[in-house]
């Protein structure tokens, strides 16, 4: 994706998940959130996907925002590309005080395997 486009879209998520406004599906940001439900169901999940939750975090929105995050697009990444993802989630929580944080506000799922992987490298769950 065009780091312009990248820029783009990870601001306008934050935008719209920062709005006391954001329940309607018209809101004219919610197009941010329809791109991670858009890439989430491809048969693997795209890079650009792992890296606008990574980005999104990088700039510390704050809590309202990382609870959608936790529970929305990297709930839904483990769910649904666990196996693809696992090593890279363990990796960087490692290393990312700030990601391992965000793993606790993820509620369980994937495959057991994966699921226990979560567990041992997550913060406090939230």
């Amino acid at each position: 994706m065009d780091p312009k486009k990248f820029d783009k879209w990870v601001a306008a998520y934050i935008l719209f998940e920062s709005d006391p406004d954001n329940d309607r599906d018209d809101h004219p940001l919610f197009w941010a959130v329809e791109k991670f439900m858009e890439l989430i169901h491809m048969d693997e999940a795209s890079e650009e996907y792992f890296e606008a939750i990574l980005e999104v975090l990088r700039r510390n929105p704050g809590d309202k925002v990382l609870a959608v995050l936790a529970a929305g697009p990297l709930e839904d990444l483990i769910n649904h590309h666990g196996p693809q993802y696992i090593d890279r989630i363990e990796a960087e929580s490692k290393t990312n005080p700030q990601f391992r944080r965000l793993l606790g506000g993820v509620w369980e799922g994937s495959t057991p395997e994966i699921w226990a992987r979560v567990e041992r490298v997550r913060g406090e769950p939230w």
